[in-house]
């Protein structure tokens, strides 16, 4: 009788263990994205959007902005985030989540707003806006919605230039208000 020998030998695992090689044998971790495509599901366009962005589409950050896109215009917290997620997903942890959002958000898929008691907001940047965007903002941070409307921008820029601001090319509004869930 042959013994088991699916597994690699708890020696290569414990040998293993710390590095950055997996260990040999047929029980290697796949990446999220190249194992979805072996099965021959398309790739998603969270996945390919994070590719544009250099980032790897990883199951935390496609799930992150698959998430968002579900609530746009509202926005999430890193909690309420790891709450919805975790539902989802079991080995999904809260680290991975709040990595997740920050490195979206340093390759401008996300915007980042402060709510409340100063908890940062999170949502989904439309993937046609360009930087230069204007928004209307709830004061909890919960809702933010993207303003496209070139002449309320030049009437906003010749009001802020006549008050004595600064303003360049690069500059963007928020409007800040309550919206009506918080009345």
């Amino acid at each position: 009788m042959e013994p088991y020998d699916h597994s690699p030998p708890i020696v290569d695992l414990i040998a293993s263990f710390g590095s950055k090689k997996p260990p040999s044998g047929k029980h290697k971790i796949k990446h999220f994205a190249a194992a979805r495509a072996e099965a021959g599901s398309p790739t998603s366009s969270q996945e390919r959007r994070l590719t544009a962005k250099g980032l790897r589409p990883t199951k935390a950050r496609a799930s992150v902005l698959s998430t968002l896109e579900k609530v746009a215009p509202s926005c999430l917290d890193a909690s309420r985030m790891y709450r919805i997620l975790s539902t989802q997903f079991d080995r999904l942890s809260a680290g991975s989540i709040y990595r997740a959002l920050h490195d979206l958000w340093t390759a401008g898929l996300l915007v980042r707003t402060e709510g409340a008691r100063r908890r940062a907001f999170y949502a989904i940047k439309p993937e046609a806006l360009n930087d230069q965007s204007d928004t209307l903002r709830c004061q909890c941070g919960e809702r933010l919605v993207f303003i496209e409307d070139l002449a309320l921008r030049e009437h906003l820029r010749s009001r802020a230039f006549g008050a004595g601001f600064a303003v360049d090319e690069g500059s963007i509004f928020t409007i800040t208000t309550t919206c009506a869930k918080c009345r």
